[in-house]
């Protein structure tokens, strides 16, 4: 029988990472519960799963008996929450740890002090298989820079699967420019689509496996993602992909091999829309825009924006930008900004939520916003002077797409029909 003391803020959080992954109403009753189990090396691993992806971690505990036991992930994460801290130097070390013991008849009971729960369980041997695979056929990236560009797109995913699966998910390619290798990721609904990449220094192998994956692309669940935003950790995070699965493991967390927090989900199937047919032409016209003034612009005056559309039209003129929203039973608003501008009058229709989600993640002072007609796509990128810039842009407040500029993050937007 499973018999261990922890910390509580070990153990705590040891019960935060995996609750992501553990289903609270769903057909098992066996997948609200959590797989605890004693390995080697004073360590108890903690796993969740609800089927589609699955959660592993690892924390340290004196084990007086080893075993395994599954528990309600829900109810056992409240109640070490809630357990308080001891805060009296006259403590004894006994009183800083949570017992948890099993008994013969499958009950855990879990300590602390005077406060004493009882929570029946579920046979280990009932638990789903958690899918796992190990390969030398990966890749690392910095969790600090993976973590900026999941949340650069994300917001972009389809949020029901009454669409297409392959929408809800986020899609990964491998792109090769000027000898350098760049993780790009897409998402869409199909009405918005989002694209951020950054340089990465690709240790894998270059033929066949996941680099051959990784250049057709594939489609990783926005939950998982989701999951790997929670995760407050340092360093590199390496990714495994096979055909079916894909595992985010975080390196160097623990100095036993192979027991860091892994990430596990099955890749969605099916094949991801052409992106490139939206991406801006050259020859669009071309505004540069102050960010924080175009969000709270665009904030204010969609207060009045009706509640399904969320419709704001955009009406450039030179140097000036008018945001007008006219809803029919309420009223209307507008405001007025002072922009860099130089083309011809041109006003567009958009989702002024789709604009606000986008903007909400660029953290550089100005946007550069690129449209051509009222039907083609409006564009939205963080306007970074570089060394290139007097080749990007025209006097005629076009834009030189041939440009020589790494694509870090992109929002494109269909317009709305008037």
């Amino acid at each position: 029988m499973l018999n261990f003391k922890i910390k509580k803020q070990i153990f705590l959080n040891c019960l935060s990472a995996v609750q992501g992954a553990s289903e609270k109403k769903g057909s098992m009753p066996i997948i609200s519960n959590l797989l605890i189990e004693s390995i080697e090396n004073n360590l108890i691993k903690v796993s969740a799963t609800d089927l589609e992806i699955s959660i592993v971690t690892y924390c340290n505990a004196e084990i007086i008996s080893e075993g395994k036991t599954t528990v309600n992930s829900k109810k056992i994460y409240n109640i070490i929450k809630e357990f308080p801290e001891s805060k009296e130097k006259k403590d004894k070390d006994e009183d800083l740890f949570i017992k948890f013991i099993e008994n013969e008849a499958g009950v855990v009971t879990i300590s602390y002090k005077k406060t004493v729960f009882k929570l029946t369980t579920v046979p280990a041997s009932d638990y789903p298989t958690i899918i796992n695979f190990e390969s030398e056929d990966n890749f690392n990236i910095e969790l600090k820079t993976f973590k900026t560009l999941i949340s650069k797109v994300i917001l972009s995913t389809a949020a029901s699967e009454d669409t297409k699966r392959n929408l809800t998910g986020v899609y990964f390619v491998l792109e090769e420019a000027d000898g350098k290798d760049y993780l790009r990721l897409v998402a869409t609904d199909g009405h918005r689509l989002s694209l951020a990449q950054s340089e990465i220094n690709y240790n894998g192998k270059k033929d066949g496996g996941i680099y051959d994956l990784l250049k057709t692309g594939v489609i990783i669940p926005r939950k998982i993602l989701t999951e790997v935003l929670k995760l407050d950790k340092e360093g590199f995070i390496k990714i495994l992909i096979n055909s079916n699965n894909v595992i985010f493991e975080f390196e160097k967390q623990s100095d036993n091999l192979n027991k860091n927090t892994k990430l596990i989900s099955r890749l969605i199937e099916g094949k991801f829309p052409d992106y490139n047919t939206v991406l801006p032409k050259d020859g669009y016209k071309t505004s540069i825009i102050n960010t924080k003034n175009f969000y709270n612009s665009i904030k204010m005056v969609s207060l009045l924006a009706e509640e399904k559309s969320h419709s704001i039209e955009l009406s450039f003129s030179e140097n000036n930008l008018l945001i007008k929203t006219v809803n029919t039973n309420i009223g209307e608003g507008s405001d007025e900004l002072e922009i860099n501008y130089k083309g011809e009058p041109i006003s567009i229709k958009l989702n002024s939520r789709y604009i606000m989600d986008f903007i909400s993640n660029i953290n550089e002072n100005n946007l550069s916003v690129k449209f051509n007609t009222i039907y083609t796509p409006f564009v939205i990128e963080p306007y970074i002077i570089s060394e290139h810039a007097s080749d990007s842009n025209d006097n005629t407040g076009k834009t030189n797409n041939n440009a020589v500029k790494p694509m870090q993050v992109i929002g494109i937007f269909m317009p709305m029909r008037y």
